[in-house]
């Protein structure tokens, strides 16, 4: 979905959508993962239901983010640009879901970037429509509402200017996969596996000690 520019633009395509919005399929790993009870939580009704993960949810600029950033240096890391209207994003974030609890802890980080501020403001009715999205899609890792303006976004990412859109970081914090729009579980997949037999094969880097 293409980012409108100006914030009236942005609110009368809000509208639209809520319109014309439709739910998001459940797809396979989302049925799988993201709308199946967490782990341990018990299916007897009767039995006490343990709280399922929640996404922490934070306002910030480009300076949040990329301290967010920097903070996960030393794995990979999959960044998402997404909002909540943007139909093709709402989509994709269950698969996502799914993907960081298999890949996620000590292996991967994810990071997520909504950007719906552009359209409700940094008050508390964004907060709740985010952490709402975010809970019906089973996400439990940290999201970012960018509060920035879009130009230093668009141009600090080297963003095509329409979500959802996804990067793939390295654990030196090097750009390796990209994903324009919606992407599936298994696309993602191929690029970790496909970067980690890059970095399997790559040469050992000498020792300085035993240099001549």
């Amino acid at each position: 979905m293409k980012l409108p520019g100006p914030v009236p633009a942005l609110i009368a395509a809000a509208v639209v959508l809520q319109a014309c919005g439709r739910a998001a399929p459940r797809s396979e790993a989302g049925a799988a993962a993201g709308y199946a009870p967490a782990a341990g939580v018990a299916s007897d009704a009767a039995a006490p239901l343990e709280a399922a993960p929640v996404a922490t949810v934070s306002f910030g600029d480009m300076d949040r983010v990329r301290a967010d950033l920097a903070a996960l240096k030393g794995k990979p890391v999959f960044l998402n640009f997404w909002a909540t209207w943007c139909a093709p994003c709402m989509e994709e974030l269950p698969d996502l879901a799914a993907l960081a609890r298999e890949a996620g802890g000590e292996n991967m980080a994810f990071l997520g970037i909504s950007l719906d501020s552009w359209v409700t403001g940094e008050g508390t009715e964004t907060g709740d429509k985010v952490r709402k999205a975010l809970a019906s899609a089973g996400v439990s890792y940290p999201n970012v509402v960018y509060t920035g303006d879009q130009d230093p976004l668009l141009e600090g990412f080297r963003l095509p200017g329409s979500i959802p859109y996804s990067i793939l970081y390295d654990p030196e914090g090097r750009d390796v996969a990209r994903f324009d729009g919606q992407t599936s579980i298994e696309e993602v997949r191929r690029a970790m596996a496909q970067h980690a037999r890059k970095k399997e094969g790559a040469p050992r880097p000498q020792d300085p000690s035993a240099s001549h």
